[in-house]
């Protein structure tokens, strides 16, 4: 009978389905961003972290570029994270900064989280349909597209999550500064692509 019963137990032991996802539960997570990460009370990151349990610290601050991201992450990534997120760009380009020196500070923030062995991820921002400049829009939806060209076709050591499912009725205004409904579509969309745990 026992070996009937181990004989069972063999046959059926792979078809049992195993919980690989991965837990965030009180795991340091840290956020480097411009306003899209700056909602503190149901920003994507509030949310995710809600979701997943993960312990938040954010450094994103309203109107900042990417060089002042790359100086953050120089202070702030040490190995007591587990990842980091990288959420910029769009105040860069309204600046009309080059799209492939801004890529460059992003793969300068992921070089220091590999440095580190921080695991990054890199959000690339909505669809350009979503945004609507109030100036010289040719030129900055031109270079928008551009730079989520180059982060999802050449950023290294890094997962890169295209925001495909917001869309214009998620936004508030011409950059898409988000309704809660976007935040939420970003923090599932994330949960969904990292295999994260949620709860």
């Amino acid at each position: 009978m026992k070996e009937l019963y181990l004989m069972f137990f063999l046959i059926l032991s792979p078809l049992i389905s195993q919980d690989t996802t991965i837990d965030l539960n009180n795991i340091p997570v840290l956020f480097i961003g411009d306003s899209h990460t700056s909602n503190h009370s149901w920003g994507w990151q509030v949310i995710l972290k809600n979701k997943t349990k993960l312990k938040l610290h954010n450094t994103s601050i309203i109107g900042k570029q990417l060089p002042w991201m790359v100086n953050v992450a120089k202070k702030t990534i040490t190995p007591y994270f587990k990842y980091c997120f990288i959420y910029g760009g769009v105040n860069d380009l309204y600046g009309k900064r080059d799209p492939y020196l801004v890529f460059k500070d992003v793969q300068k923030i992921v070089n220091i989280c590999k440095k580190n062995n921080v695991e990054c991820v890199v959000i690339t921002g909505v669809s350009p349909n979503c945004i609507e400049p109030l100036k010289d829009s040719r030129l900055f939806l031109k270079n928008y597209t551009k730079y989520q060209q180059l982060l999802i076709d050449s950023t290294t050591n890094a997962k890169v999550i295209n925001i495909t499912t917001v869309n214009k009725n998620d936004c508030f205004d011409w950059v898409c500064h988000m309704k809660y409904s976007g935040h939420k579509k970003i923090s599932e969309l994330i949960i969904k692509k990292m295999n994260f745990k949620s709860y």
